[in-house]
């Protein structure tokens, strides 16, 4: 099929992003994925199963499959403003008959996926969450339309403290969002934002914890996951014989609602099954190993480049949040002879094999190489690649 579409792989060096595929899961849970493909099932008893797991691995009281963190944080968020109420749930995302239809949010950075809140329908209150007094301010913000306080996990530095914030929302009875897409790893951030007090946490599926790329997790208090569910899942149902009636004997809701604002976000029977395949999988992974791998690859190219003086090469041992990803950080040369990095990262791109690295997403001027998604033989071609872009500028600057 790629042959017939002109369709080419190419080498990853940016990592786990979605635009280059996020990652490619592990043998085990292609398999399970295939295996599920190949039955049917009842979606809410996949779901059952997967909320059994997700709590033993998260900590948290239950949780849902989602298709993907970003749909994840939309139903995080509406279950924050519908709580049990179906009526509400099914005029999402109108807020007009919402008594709380706030959400205060962290203001939107160079990572801004606070999209994926606003679209359940609330409004969002926008904080400095850097700021020195973000606290105080957080808490200034809060009203009685306030529905939510949101938080997002991008360093491992992130302010404000989420334990002081976890309490701030719970002394004003408010739910906790965090949103921790790109959290993994460390393995410890998956139990790390529960224990903290987060009543919702969402993940990606698809980085580092290895599940289909559209996939994640919502997970957190059991009657905030309940409300999520019902706003995700299809709700063509009948009372009496639905699925989840005993949702409604047990009193948490008073009818099944309408199809949600989730409807669109559902998550297929292959995800369910791939992601509990992968979280099983994940405590049992050799992390250390792949760091290994992951640093001998950042040294095997850096030592095969670092006599380009066009271009200033530094190897770093974490990302630029701080994360446990040894890459090669690119800068433009200087002048006379400097390689700029646009150059160089159009050249990669317009290889009959494309290498795409990260672009920084402050300066034009700098790139990071990040190794945990190459393949074996990647790192020969990369080497290959960046000395030849470099020998072309040279042709070009006698000239």
């Amino acid at each position: 099929m790629f042959e017939q579409f002109d369709i080419h792989p190419i080498i990853n060096a940016v990592g786990y992003a979605t635009r280059v595929s996020g990652s490619c899961p592990h043998p085990q849970v292609i398999a399970a994925m295939n295996a599920a493909s190949a039955q049917y099932f009842e979606i809410d008893d996949l779901l059952t199963a997967a909320s059994t797991l997700i709590q033993q691995w998260t900590g948290a009281e239950s949780g849902i499959v989602t298709c993907g963190a970003g749909a994840a944080l939309t139903l995080a968020a509406a279950a924050c403003l519908a709580a049990n109420r179906p009526e509400i749930m099914d005029q999402l995302p109108d807020v007009s008959a919402c008594p709380r239809n706030e959400i205060i949010f962290p203001v939107p950075g160079p990572f801004d996926y606070d999209h994926a809140i606003r679209l359940s329908g609330a409004k969002l209150v926008l904080v400095d969450y850097r700021a020195v007094d973000a606290l105080r301010q957080i808490e200034q913000a809060i009203n009685p339309r306030t529905a939510a306080i949101g938080f997002v996990w991008l360093r491992v530095d992130e302010r404000p403290d989420l334990t002081a914030l976890a309490d701030l929302a719970h002394r004003h009875a408010l739910p906790l969002i965090v949103d921790a897409a790109c959290a993994l790893p460390p393995m410890e951030n998956l139990t790390a934002f529960s224990l903290c007090g987060a009543d919702l946490v969402a993940y990606s599926g698809g980085k580092h914890l290895g599940g289909p790329q559209a996939s994640g997790i919502l997970c957190g208090r059991v009657d905030l996951i309940r409300s999520a569910w019902v706003q995700m899942v299809d709700m063509d149902v009948r009372e009496g014989t639905w699925s989840l009636q005993h949702w409604i004997e047990n009193g948490w809701l008073s009818r099944p609602p309408r199809h949600g604002i989730g409807r669109s976000m559902k998550v297929s029977k292959e995800s369910i099954v791939g992601v509990m395949a992968a979280l099983q999988r994940y405590s049992t992974r050799n992390h250390a190993a792949e760091s290994a791998n992951w640093q001998a690859a950042i040294e095997t190219i850096y030592d095969g480049i670092c006599d380009l003086t066009e271009l200033r090469i530094t190897r770093l041992s974490h990302g630029l949040n701080g994360q446990p990803y040894p890459n090669l950080l690119f800068e433009s040369g200087s002048e006379p002879n400097g390689l700029s990095v646009r150059i160089l990262l159009l050249a990669l791109r317009n290889l009959p094999r494309k290498i795409v690295l990260a672009e920084d997403e402050q300066s034009p001027d700098r790139a990071v190489l990040y190794s945990q998604c190459l393949q074996p033989g990647d790192a020969a071609e990369i080497i290959a690649a960046i000395r030849q872009a470099v020998s072309a500028h040279r042709e070009r600057s006698t000239r």
